[in-house]
């Protein structure tokens, strides 16, 4: 019987160590951790020597013996005296992720002009839904480049924000007008924002033509001087993921 157990151990260390790990940063980029450890160090040299940098694992999905580990750089505040850490992978959970490949809790807000807008309303075709507030200064910077994702494929997808920010008390219908918007905006989305765990803004959900989660991303893709990328850019991940959504519609 003992023997019987060690074994078992074994085996399952086995598959343990067998398990490949690779990396990446929220954009379709598969990467080893050489690669990720690297690019640690490049970021690292550019930043100010007041500013310390961790890598955050906040997202894993298992296929088969490939563990896919979702990472992102954060950089802090030093404390007084404090050293800069060396390389080092921390794992937290970010919540909104365990929502992947699932399909998203339903709401039902209404957009300025009143009318009530439910999630319900979107089957059929692919959707994207932006998170913003109006104190969320990426979120402004990105509308721009989203109103032309939209203008782009017009009505093969649902194109959809929503705010915490309410029409009455914030004056949403002044706020947007010379912000050159085009998506619906829906109001007053603070509550809905918490029942799925959004921490971060911007927030932009692509959602398949059934309402199921399949990405999750942050800001509008930027190049390496942080500029907005073109729309057609090959390394735009918004539209690669939009024109996947597209086809798997058909």
């Amino acid at each position: 019987m003992r023997s019987l157990i060690v074994l078992l151990l074994i085996l399952i260390q086995h598959k343990i160590s067998a398990q490949q790990n690779v990396y990446t940063f929220n954009n379709g980029i598969l990467l080893t951790e050489a690669e990720i450890r690297a690019s640690f160090d490049a970021v690292k040299k550019t930043l100010p020597s007041s500013l310390s940098l961790t890598a955050v694992i906040y997202h894993k999905v298992t296929e088969k013996d490939t563990v896919i580990n979702y990472i992102t750089f954060d950089a802090a505040k030093k404390a007084a005296g404090q050293q800069s850490p060396g390389f080092e992978m921390l794992y937290k959970q970010d919540s909104i992720f365990l929502l992947l490949n699932k399909k998203l809790p339903g709401f039902n807000l209404a957009e300025l002009g009143g009318n009530k807008v439910s999630s319900a309303q979107l089957m059929g075709k692919p959707t994207l839904i932006n998170f913003w507030a109006i104190y969320c200064g990426p979120c402004i910077a990105e509308m721009p480049q989203l109103s032309m994702l939209k203008e782009k494929y017009k009505d093969k997808m649902n194109f959809i924000s929503i705010t915490e920010n309410s029409a009455a008390g914030d004056r949403l219908t002044d706020f947007l007008k010379d912000k050159k918007f085009n998506f619906q905006v829906l109001e007053n989305g603070e509550m809905y924002k918490k029942e799925i765990k959004i921490s971060a803004l911007p927030t932009n959900l692509f959602l398949d033509k059934n309402g199921i989660l399949r990405f999750i991303q942050g800001n509008y893709p930027l190049n390496g001087n942080s500029a907005p990328l073109d729309i057609d850019d090959k390394a735009n991940y918004f539209t690669r993921i939009i024109e996947d959504l597209i086809k798997g519609e058909n």
